[in-house]
C-alpha cells in the first residue's frame, strides 16, 4: 500500500500495555504514510498514555456503549483505509458498515470475512495461538503495509514542562540522596499476576537501608489495587510515597517514571511505560508466558515464578497456593536491583523522544533546533551547501565531493559538525547500497546507524538534521548536522591521567577500570552486529562523565557476509591505534579477555588474536608506504 493523500483509520488495541507495545507498528505506518492524515481511534486512557506524540495527526474519542454511533461518526470522516490492531469482531463490523474499502487486521474471532486484506496470528498444532511477542504482532500489520519494520523499540514521549508541577508536587524527587525506586503491585489483568504485599515491602525496605531510595508505589484507582498499596505502605519500616492516596494522572505518572532509577513491576501496563522510556527494570512473571510481551531490552532482568501449573494464563489462581508468584524470593529481586543500580555500562538516560520536522523539500531537522539553524539561514538543502560562515575541516586527502564544518548556534547554544556530499562518485554510491541492503544517500549511510546504535545502548553524536537530493538513479547530494559531544576528547588525543602519571597502585587501579570499561563498550557496539571499519582510538570520545562515544559512522554497516572479517579488522585497528607507551601487552589482554568474557585464552582466541597482529602489521606497512612516519601500535 503506497503513500499518498490517502484518509487513514487506525483502530488502537484497548489494554494500556498493549498500545505501548503498538508504539513501534504506529511509528513504522507514520514513516511510510508521510503524505497521508492519520486519525487514531481509541479509547481515553490509550490516549493519555500515547500522547504527546507525533505518530498521528488527529485523535477520535471512541464511544464505548453506541456501535451506532461509531458507525456513523467513522462514515462521515469517508476514510480510504482502516487499520485495526484491535482484535475484535465488533471493530471489523463497525468499520465495514462505515463502508472503508480497505481494511487490514487479523482474521481472528470470526471475522476474516469482513477484511479485505488480512494475517493469520501462527498457531500451534493443537491449534492454540502461539506464544509470539505483541511487538512482532502488531509489526507484522505495517509490514503487510509496505512500512520498513526493522526497529522493534518502544515508543512514549512526555511533556518535560510538567516536570516543575511533578517536583512541587512530591519534593522528595528533588531532595532524593539515593535512587528513586517506583514499584507497581497491582495489574488489570488480574491478582494471579500480583506478587505478595509483605515482599514488595521488604524489598522497599532493602532498598532504602542499603541505598538511600525514595521509593513510590504506583496502583490504578481499582480500591482492590489501593488496599495492596495501603499494605505494603504498612508493612514497611520506613515512609515510602503512596500514590494511591496521591493520585497521578498518566502523563505526570509518565513524567515520574522518566525520572526513576528503577522500577519493579508485575507484567502489567505500567511494565512497558518504564521500557519505552528507558528505565532500569524488574518484571516479575507467573501466570503469563514472557514471550508475549518480549521487547528483547536490554535495561529489564524477567524474574520468572516457575511453578509445575505455570504459565496458566489465568486472572485468578486456582491453586490452594499461588505458587508461581511465590516461588519469587525477595532475595531475587534484591540481587536483580544490586545488578541494575551498580551497574554503570546500561545507566538509562530519561528519555524525550527526538522530533524531526520536513522544514523544506530535503531538509529535516530536529524541532528543537529549528530556530537554531533558521538563524544562520540552514533552511534548505540549497542552503545548506552554499553555507560558508563556518570553520572549514576538510582535509587534503579528503576526496573532493565531500567537505566538512563546524559552527554554531544559539538557540540552543551547542556546537554542530555538518558532512556534506555533493555528486559522489557512483561506486561509492553502490558500495553505499550494497553494505546497506538497499538505495541510500551518503549522508543518511550514516545517519541510520547513529539511530541504531543510540537505540542499542552505545552513545553516537545526536544528528539534528539531514537532507537528500536524487536524480533519475542516483544520488546528486546530501548531508547531515551532528552535534558535538559536550566536554569530551578522542581517546587517541587524550587518555585519562592514570595513563601519563607515575604507576602507583592507584593508578593501576584506574588503569585496569578503564581499560575493563572500553573493552565492554567495544563488546556491546559488536553484539549489535554492526562494524565500525574506522574502530581507531580517534574515533573513540571520552567524556568527563566517564562516558565512551563512537563517531564518524560514515563506513559503519551490518554486513551480512564475513562478519568475522570486519570484526578482526575492528580490533586490529584499535589494536594499531593503542600506543606502545601507554598500552602494555598485559592491558592489550586484560581488554580481550573482557571483551569476550571469558578468563583465559583458548586456542579459538590465539587465533583470532594472531589475525589482529597480521592485520595491524599491514596497517604499519601501508602508513610507512604512504610516509605517515612513527606507528602508534
Amino acid at each position: 500500500m503506497q503513500d499518498g493523500k490517502q484518509k487513514i483509520l487506525v483502530w488502537l488495541p484497548s489494554p494500556m500495555g498493549d498500545a505501548v507495545l503498538c508504539t513501534p507498528a504506529l511509528r513504522a505506518i507514520r514513516r511510510h504514510f508521510k503524505s497521508s492524515r492519520i486519525y487514531f481511534f481509541a479509547n481515553d486512557t490509550v490516549r493519555r498514555v500515547l500522547s504527546p506524540g507525533d505518530f498521528n495527526d488527529v485523535w477520535l474519542q471512541q464511544e464505548r456503549n453506541n456501535p451506532f454511533a461509531t458507525i456513523k461518526m467513522l462514515r462521515g470522516h469517508k476514510f480510504t483505509c482502516a487499520i485495526l490492531f484491535k482484535n475484535s469482531f465488533s471493530s471489523a463490523l463497525s468499520v465495514f458498515l462505515a463502508g472503508i474499502p480497505k481494511r487490514i487486521g487479523y482474521a481472528r474471532e470470526s471475522r476474516g470475512f469482513l477484511l479485505r486484506d488480512k494475517l493469520y496470528p501462527p498457531k500451534l498444532t493443537t491449534a492454540r495461538f502461539k506464544p509470539t511477542s505483541m511487538v512482532d504482532y502488531y509489526l507484522a500489520i505495517a509490514s503487510l503495509l509496505g512500512a520498513d519494520t526493522s526497529e522493534r523499540n518502544l515508543e512514549l514521549a512526555i511533556d518535560p514542562q510538567e516536570a516543575g508541577k511533578l517536583r512541587a508536587k512530591f519534593p522528595e524527587i528533588t531532595d532524593a540522596k539515593g535512587p528513586i525506586v517506583v514499584i507497581v503491585p497491582g495489574g488489570a489483568f488480574g491478582r494471579s499476576k500480583f506478587w505478595l504485599s509483605e515482599r514488595f515491602a521488604q524489598t522497599a525496605n532493602w532498598l532504602i537501608s542499603n541505598y538511600n531510595a525514595t521509593v513510590f508505589v504506583s496502583v490504578s484507582p481499582d480500591p482492590a489495587e489501593k488496599k495492596i498499596a495501603g499494605e505494603i505502605c504498612e508493612s514497611s519500616k520506613f515512609k515510602l510515597i503512596n500514590l494511591a492516596e496521591e493520585p497521578l494522572g498518566l502523563g505526570e505518572l509518565k513524567l515520574l517514571f522518566s525520572m526513576a532509577d528503577l522500577v519493579i513491576s508485575n507484567d502489567t501496563g505500567p511494565r512497558h511505560i518504564a521500557i519505552a522510556l528507558g528505565r532500569k527494570i524488574i518484571s516479575l512473571f507467573g501466570p503469563n508466558d514472557p514471550a508475549w510481551t518480549q521487547t528483547g531490552y536490554e535495561n529489564e532482568i524477567q524474574i520468572i515464578g516457575k511453578a509445575p501449573c505455570a504459565p496458566c494464563a489465568r486472572p485468578t489462581c486456582k491453586m490452594d497456593e499461588h505458587l508461581c508468584m511465590q516461588a519469587i524470593t525477595v532475595e531475587m529481586v534484591c540481587s536483580a536491583a544490586k545488578k541494575l543500580l551498580e551497574d554503570n555500562q546500561t545507566q538509562p538516560t530519561s528519555k524525550t523522544t527526538q522530533k524531526f520536522v520536513e522544514v523544506s523539500e530535503s531538509f529535516s531537522c530536529d524541532e528543537a533546533y529549528k530556530a537554531g539553524l533558521g538563524e544562520l539561514g540552514l533552511t534548505s538543502i540549497d542552503n545548506v551547501f552554499s553555507f560558508s560562515a563556518a570553520k572549514n575541516l576538510t582535509k587534503d586527502n579528503l576526496p573532493k565531493h565531500r567537505s566538512r564544518l563546524r559552527f554554531e548556534i544559539k538557540s540552543p547554544p551547542v556546537t554542530l559538525f555538518l558532512k556534506r556530499y555533493d555528486s559522489p562518485p557512483v561506486i561509492d554510491q553502490l558500495k553505499n547500497w550494497l553494505s546497506a541492503h538497499k538505495r541510500i544517500s551518503c549522508g543518511l549511510f550514516a545517519f541510520k546507524p547513529a539511530v541504531k546504535l543510540a537505540e542499542a545502548g552505545v552513545n553516537t553524536p545526536k544528528t539534528i538534521s539531514y537532507g537528500e537530493q536524487w536524480g533519475m538513479f542516483f544520488e546528486k547530494r546530501s548531508f547531515i548536522i551532528a552535534e558535538k559531544i559536550p566536554e569530551a576528547e578522542s581517546l587517541e588525543k587524550k587518555l585519562p591521567d592514570c595513563f601519563n602519571s607515575p604507576a602507583t597502585i592507584e593508578n593501576l587501579k584506574l588503569r585496569r577500570d578503564f581499560i575493563t570499561r572500553l573493552a565492554d563498550f567495544v563488546k556491546k557496539f559488536h553484539e549489535t552486529k554492526y562494524r565500525h571499519r574506522d574502530l581507531y582510538l580517534c574515533h573513540i570520545f571520552y567524556d568527563d562523565k566517564g562516558q565512551f562515544h563512537l563517531i564518524d559512522l560514515a563506513r559503519t554497516f551490518k554486513p551480512i557476509l564475513f562478519s568475522e572479517r570486519f570484526r578482526v579488522k575492528d580490533i586490529a585497528q584499535l589494536y594499531y591505534s593503542a600506543h606502545n607507551r601507554y598500552f602494555s601487552k598485559t592491558d592489550r589482554i586484560r581488554f580481550y579477555l573482557r571483551y569476550t568474557g571469558q578468563s583465559r585464552l583458548t586456542m579459538k582466541d590465539k587465533a583470532f588474536i594472531y589475525k589482529v597482529i597480521n592485520k595491524a602489521k599491514r596497517m604499519a606497512r601501508h602508513d610507512i608506504k604512504h610516509g605517515r612516519g612513527d606507528q602508534p601500535g
